[in-house]
């Protein structure tokens, strides 16, 4: 059977509202390269659908190497929810069980260890570009914004009636805006009790709103701790569910935490 004519296993994951398909790819069966493939794929009703495709491949640094790609078909360096997910599904089918697991990124290595509060605890070795780029120029009234990069460029933005606020817009005019070369995310919150946020995010490459994004959650939880000096541990919640950031002092130590769930196994043509 050739590349051109797959019958491909795999696994769907959800990662607090953020669905994956997930691909034992230690055989190099599949390419990431493929953008039309994971396209399709990922869209509803023609394909399985979901926010993006994971693929776990074999690695000489790690466990395991993560390979990341959005519903667009593209492949971009990280995903919070996406390091937790393939973290339960690696646990899964690998041989060797651990209780803390390491996996390759294009852009370095992580780790996820196994948590019996939150679930999977993914420490996000990734925050720089800190208010690199002065986000006051665009038109979107706020109480506070930040910019940052987790593993992927994040805008923060606080707002009022998160509720009701038009994240697709108002995300998707930021995502486009020229002050980011590559595009950015936005990141939506209220503040709804101390050190308790509600989080609506509009990710670059899905190209709408998600109902999770981990490196966005990461990145507006550190936002809110820095404007509000507030310390240890923040709960958010998203449309997908609850997750936790919690951090040190200086956010040299930062970890997303929250819940994996297996949905189904399928063999897709």
């Amino acid at each position: 059977m050739t590349k051109n004519n797959l019958r491909l296993n795999f696994t769907k994951m959800n990662a607090t509202g953020n669905d994956f398909i997930v691909i034992d790819n230690r055989n190099s069966f599949v390419e990431a390269e493929n953008r039309q493939l994971w396209s399709k794929l990922c869209t509803l009703k023609i394909g399985i659908g979901a926010d993006g495709v994971l693929l776990l491949e074999k690695s000489s640094k790690a466990d395991f190497r993560m390979r990341y790609i959005n519903a667009d078909g593209g492949e971009v360096e990280m995903c919070g929810n996406g390091g937790r997910a393939i973290t339960a599904f690696a646990h899964e089918i690998l041989e060797t069980k651990k209780d803390s697991y390491q996996f390759e990124t294009m852009n370095g290595i992580y780790e996820c260890s196994l948590d019996p509060v939150h679930g999977y605890r993914l420490k996000m070795t990734e925050l720089y570009d800190v208010e690199k780029i002065n986000l006051d120029s665009i038109d979107i009234k706020n109480k506070h914004s930040m910019y940052m990069n987790t593993g992927v460029p994040h805008c923060v933005f606080e707002v009022e009636d998160i509720t009701n606020y038009p994240v697709f817009e108002k995300g998707k005019s930021v995502r486009y805006n020229p002050l980011f070369a590559k595009g950015s995310n936005a990141n939506f919150y209220e503040i709804i009790g101390t050190k308790h946020l509600k989080v609506r995010t509009y990710e670059r490459g899905v190209e709408g709103e998600t109902l999770s994004c981990g490196t966005g959650v990461t990145a507006t939880a550190i936002a809110a701790a820095k404007i509000y000096k507030w310390s240890d541990e923040i709960q958010i919640e998203t449309l997908g569910g609850k997750l936790a950031v919690q951090f040190n002092a200086d956010f040299s130590a930062v970890y997303l935490c929250g819940k994996v769930e297996k949905i189904f196994e399928g063999l897709v043509n």
